[in-house]
């Protein structure tokens, strides 16, 4: 029997598909490098650190990165902690198959309840988790995540923190990013204003998704120079 990917129309949208390939090749050439084969945990460990950083001034938290991690911080480093390679592989393969049970122990890391703050946000995550477990194109998955969780503030003031996370392990379990070495976070944190207003238009329709995935899969390639940056230090 065939089966449908509810979002691979969403591939015609503007530059969505070019965007998309473009991205992946960066990503998938990080891999390849070396250090990323021998010891993908070194860069890594990075990557997870520097994401949960930079997540935290995202939200728009001043942080102390001389000081022990506490407040904001603190929490952001605990909800990625999910993504560390020692957890990465266990935490992609309950996503697979139970991703409420991911998305609610984010959110308890990041200082919440694991409870959706409306009825319209559980049923919102209902219908995510059907595309989550039914099977979804690689590379639009984890931003579809991203999206649904952030524009429609699902887990209150931690829902850009969730969100950001639960992509970035959407990735890994897709195999877009297979070993979750990607910092998207450098871009979206350089263009906060245009990530703000493709998160607010991601609801509107069509065009707001197409604009929102175009900023994700941008923020996926200046991640992989990322990536590509950190494997060179420890190479």
């Amino acid at each position: 029997m065939t089966v449908v990917d509810p979002l691979h129309p969403l591939l015609n949208l503007g530059e969505v598909a070019e965007l998309h390939e473009s991205a992946r090749a960066a990503i998938a050439a990080v891999h390849r490098r070396p250090v990323s084969l021998r010891h993908p945990e070194v860069t890594g460990s990075e990557s997870v650190l520097r994401g949960a950083r930079l997540s935290t001034l995202i939200d728009g938290h001043d942080i102390d990165l001389g000081s022990e991690p506490a407040g904001p911080l603190g929490q952001a480093i605990s909800c990625y902690s999910l993504l560390a390679p020692g957890k990465l592989e266990s935490s992609a393969r309950t996503f697979g198959r139970a991703p409420l049970q991911v998305l609610a122990r984010m959110d308890v890391l990041a200082g919440g309840d694991g409870v959706p703050v409306a009825a319209a946000g559980a049923t919102r995550l209902r219908t995510l988790t059907q595309v989550i477990v039914g099977g979804a194109h690689d590379g639009l998955l984890p931003q579809i995540v991203h999206g649904e969780i952030a524009s429609a503030q699902i887990f209150g003031p931690r829902s850009g923190l969730v969100a950001r996370a639960a992509c970035r392990l959407a990735a890994v379990h897709s195999g877009f990013d297979p070993r979750g070495l990607a910092v998207p976070e450098s871009y979206l944190n350089r263009h906060r204003r245009e990530y703000a207003m493709a998160l607010a238009g991601f609801g509107g329709g069509p065009e707001g998704v197409g604009v929102f995935l175009e900023l994700m899969f941008r923020a996926w390639e200046a991640g992989a120079a990322e990536a590509e940056a950190i494997a060179q230090a420890a190479a």
